[in-house]
């Protein structure tokens, strides 16, 4: 990330401006539609990806490469779980192909953060969690009687519409948290992460 903070002004606007306004477009329509359109995740990708030469050379154009095909190939492989919706993975990638792999694992790091802590309120609002609790009470108990009795009593957690979460929402903030740590120091959560695992393990 400190390596885009020293680019000069007019590579950082190059790099900046045109990923923020495609990380703002997929917040609103995720958040209106529930959709993250290929229209604007696939373009995103290949203006990343050419501001990124344009900025580093060929380093840049290999390191965006990189990052984008990593995005994807881990993408599949955890898509069929529902931690991720398609979109968010090829916005990810948009990412990673524009800013390279150090800006997109912060970013994703504060993502994750922003989406924890979104997922909880919006779940206390709606009424979700305490029905969440309770599903996963009766899971246990059925997986329970399953291993006691060794018969198959286990139930599938249902699905809720209620759980659904916006990604690109986390994604926008969380870009705007680690930038925000690069010019004005803060809030430095990576930082403290850092400083808290060097600690604990007496380095």
């Amino acid at each position: 990330m400190e390596k885009i903070a020293e680019a000069p002004i007019w590579a950082q606007y190059l790099l900046l401006a045109p990923l923020a306004l495609a990380l703002l477009t997929a917040a609103i329509t995720d958040w209106r539609k529930r959709k993250i359109y290929n229209w604007l995740t696939y373009p995103a990708v290949l203006v990343g990806l050419a501001l990124h030469t344009i900025t580093f050379g060929l380093h840049g154009f290999a390191a965006g490469v990189v990052t984008a095909v990593i995005v994807i190939i881990i993408g599949l492989i955890i898509l069929p779980f529902g931690w991720f919706g398609g979109g968010d993975i090829k916005l990810l990638a948009a990412i990673g192909a524009t800013l390279g792999p150090a800006a997109l694992f912060e970013i994703f790091f504060y993502s994750v953060f922003v989406g924890f802590v979104m997922g909880i309120c919006i779940s206390l609002v709606n009424g979700y969690l305490w029905d969440l609790l309770k599903r996963i009470g009766r899971y246990l108990r059925s997986l329970f009687l399953t291993v006691a009795t060794r018969t198959n009593l286990t139930q599938e957690l249902e699905t809720d519409d209620r759980a659904y979460l916006p990604f690109a929402i986390p994604i926008f903030i969380g870009a705007l948290l680690a930038f925000s740590d690069i010019y004005f120091q803060w809030p430095l959560f990576m930082d403290w992460l850092r400083t808290s695992l060097s600690v604990g393990a007496g380095v």
